[in-house]
């Protein structure tokens, strides 16, 4: 049976691309000696930083990315 793109397996790869612009996360840390939290794209890549969380959330809000929470 041949197998339609439709039924194709998701590799990682793939699964690790889906929402890469769209989704972001924090992770708390410090650049230039000042606390805060990264702002991480969905591959882990830190794409921001911000002094506090609010301020965080908010850059992620303004750039059409939607924020999720990891566990």
């Amino acid at each position: 049976m041949n197998k339609t793109v439709s039924d194709k397996a998701f590799e990682n790869q793939d699964l690790q691309s889906l929402g890469m612009d769209r989704m972001a996360y924090l992770r708390p840390g410090k650049m230039d000696g000042v606390n805060g939290y990264a702002i991480c794209a969905a591959d882990g890549k830190v794409i921001g930083f911000a002094p506090d969380r609010s301020k965080a959330m908010a850059a992620i809000i303004q750039h059409d990315m939607e924020p999720v929470a990891l566990h």
